[in-house]
């Protein structure tokens, strides 16, 4: 058994865009991490499929079984970073089971096995902790979580895909047709080889799934969203309306009361707060019972951003390790 002054491990199941972002948000402030949480924070390793890719962000170890992580007593904390519903469903239960922090940025997961694997970590006593996955670097959930639990959310609005508005904006601003914008946001790294997922508004709607679970406290699944993309739009359509003064925004919103959760491309006035949204930003606006409307912008992508959306809940689960071994010790004097 660890003495209660160890230092924190963290495997990372994944060590792309987000995990490089993650270790360098890490590196840069690593005095001040240690500092916050009374011992040192180590990435012991990290998950890839090809561990002599050359990587912007380096570590030094890496592996290609998941097994090195899941299964090493020495980490505290597994952060799933990787993406897509398999293997990270397995891995992320393998985890829950290893009785292991876990934190994850998987909205596409959280959308369709979230109440389940938060069942799983309850059973347990430990945290799933998902800050990352809905709007990147706008940190959301904990607002909802604890500063609006005295409050009653009404209705979700928002931007919560970057892509599509680096996408749109480009569209709108500078005339590029749609084939040309998705070739420059996937050059710029904002758009992936395959951008079914963002452009088909499926992002978006996992992300307002995720949302609306912790907003209204019901059950809400993907099949519930009436879902559509930005891919039939046109410039002629876009001149069409920017005459008329509106521009197209990928929209997701919620209005239980109204059976309404739907995500797809809304023609804003210029007046609207959400229409001034550019580029890869993201922005929520919750209505409420008691404090009206809110309103949150900021990245919804990049690795740094996202990096540091998925370092906040690690401090976090970091504290439950160390206070669960403060604990033992207590009892123990191990």
């Amino acid at each position: 058994m660890k003495n209660y002054q160890d230092d924190v491990r963290v495997g990372l199941l994944g060590f792309g865009t987000v995990g490089q972002g993650l270790v360098q948000g890490i590196n840069l402030q690593i005095d001040n991490i240690s500092s916050r949480l009374g011992a040192p924070l180590k990435i012991q390793r990290a998950l890839v499929q090809d561990a002599n890719k050359k990587r912007v962000v380096g570590l030094p170890e890496l592996t290609t079984n998941a097994r090195d992580i899941l299964e090493d007593p020495d980490i505290d904390i597994v952060v799933e970073v990787m993406g897509g519903e398999q293997p990270a469903y397995d891995y992320i239960k393998q985890a829950l089971g290893q009785r292991k922090q876990v934190v994850t940025a998987n909205k596409l997961l959280l959308a369709q096995h979230g109440p389940e694997l938060k069942a799983l970590a309850q059973r347990n006593g430990k945290g799933l902790l998902y800050e990352a996955s809905v709007l990147g670097g706008i940190p959301i959930l904990r607002t909802i979580q604890h500063g609006l639990c005295g409050d009653k959310v009404e209705e979700v609005k928002g931007i919560f895909n970057g892509t599509t508005n680096f996408i749109l904006t480009r569209m709108v601003e500078l005339g590029e047709d749609y084939p040309t914008a998705l070739r420059l946001a996937q050059e710029a790294g904002y758009a992936e080889a395959d951008p079914t997922m963002d452009v088909s508004g499926l992002d978006a709607a996992c992300k307002l799934v995720i949302l609306c679970r912790e907003c209204f406290d019901l059950e809400f699944h993907l099949k519930d969203v009436t879902m559509s993309g930005i891919e039939h739009l046109d410039q002629r359509q876009i001149t069409l309306e920017k005459r008329q003064g509106r521009i197209p925004k990928l929209i997701a919103c919620a209005k239980p009361q109204n059976g309404e959760i739907q995500v797809g491309v809304q023609w804003l006035p210029e007046t609207d707060l959400l229409s001034r949204v550019s580029g890869v930003q993201n922005a929520l606006s919750l209505k409420t019972l008691l404090a009206g409307e809110l309103f949150w912008s900021g990245p919804g992508a990049g690795g740094l951003a996202t990096g540091g959306a998925v370092l906040g809940d690690i401090m976090e689960a970091a504290e439950r390790v160390l206070t669960e071994r403060d604990t033992v010790f207590q009892q123990t004097g191990k």
